[in-house]
């Protein structure tokens, strides 16, 4: 009887044995799979309240160490090998630089203004220009007008000169003249820094017709410390008896004094100018002109006026206020006499 329960007790346990193995062998991960879990470090205590832990036999109350998550990015698909890094191997702080402020409104300094004026914005000038040899001061008023970003327009009017009158012979006298000649012109603007004007000067007695062309250009250089530019004037043709200019009324008076005689009249003029305005500061610029004209499209003298002429002109301009401009400049109508020293002034405001 002992014999037989000593049989049935190794059974017992050899069965026991044998299903803990099986056991134990399927629970193992194979190798190659992927998604087996990794198994705990040796060193790693179990955590706290786990079966594994409670039957370990460990203090209770250990440390237990904390597993670290694992990178967002464990393949390194977003990586940035351009990133700056510091000296320990970090990412370096991202420095954001802020967009330049950008100019609102219509600028105080005169190198950054555009050619054309904004939409529903007028300005007025005023300016005298006063030859000394002879003394033939002449006052001309000047509006513009935005109609469009991209349009405007233009009136200009001789309001008096002091001259001799050329059709009066031998007087030799020099009075004031009421202004005779009046243009429109217009503007649009192709590109920031190009644009076409067109005008049409009239001269009210005797009546006579011209035309004016211009491509007024600026280009800004030096952060718009510097702006170039010219070609505002650069064709006056005769449509009806003569030219009229708006600049200097004792000229239209001799050109009407010959009509009277009937003498040859010049058919125009062609002038390349250029300028140059330098910004000292928002309220002072430096500007100076200069060219050639060409009277009667010819660079020789002739009954009708013709011959080339070389002009060029300094002064400053001081912005009061963001409405208001003051100028003064001086400069010669021709180098080759020096009695065509003129000084000029000028006030513009804007509304």
């Amino acid at each position: 009887m002992l014999r037989g329960m000593s049989v049935r007790r190794v059974v017992s346990v050899l069965s026991v044995c044998l299903v803990a193995s099986v056991t134990v062998v399927v629970a193992q991960p194979k190798k190659n799979d992927p998604k087996a879990p990794v198994a705990p470090a040796k060193d790693a205590a179990p955590p706290a309240g786990s079966a594994a832990g409670s039957g370990s036999g460990a203090a209770e109350g250990s440390a237990v160490e904390m597993v670290e998550d694992p990178p967002a990015d464990m393949d390194g698909i977003n990586e940035n090998p351009d990133a700056p890094k510091t000296g320990d191997g970090s990412d370096a702080p991202l420095v954001v630089v802020p967009d330049k402020k950008k100019t609102v409104g219509y600028p105080m300094e005169e190198a950054l203004r555009p050619i054309t004026l904004p939409a529903n914005m007028s300005e007025i000038s005023l300016g005298i220009a006063a030859p000394l040899d002879p003394f033939v001061p002449t006052a001309v008023l000047r509006a513009r007008y935005g109609i469009t970003r991209q349009v405007q327009l233009g009136l200009t009017y001789v309001v008096a000169s002091v001259y001799d009158d050329p059709g009066t012979m031998g007087t030799m006298k020099s009075t004031i003249h009421p202004g005779k000649a009046v243009g429109l012109d217009v503007t649009i603007l192709a590109q920031d820094w190009i644009g076409v004007r067109v005008g049409v000067p009239v001269y009210i007695d005797p009546v006579a017709i011209g035309l004016q062309l211009g491509a007024p250009m600026r280009f800004r250089f030096l952060d718009g410390k510097l702006a170039l530019g010219g070609l505002d004037d650069l064709l006056s043709i005769k449509l009806y008896r003569f030219a009229p200019s708006l600049t200097t009324e004792v000229i239209n008076a001799s050109a009407a004094a010959k009509f009277d005689s009937n003498s040859i009249q010049s058919k125009g003029a062609f002038r390349v100018s250029a300028y140059a305005v330098y910004q000292q500061s928002p309220q002072l610029a430096l500007i100076v002109r200069g060219g050639v004209n060409l009277e009667d499209f010819s660079g020789t003298r002739s009954d009708s006026g013709g011959g080339s002429t070389t002009f060029i002109r300094a002064g400053i301009q001081y912005s009061a206020k963001k409405f208001l401009d003051v100028g003064f400049s001086i400069g010669w109508e021709d180098l080759s006499q020096l009695g065509a020293f003129a000084p000029n002034a000028y006030l513009q405001f804007r509304i």
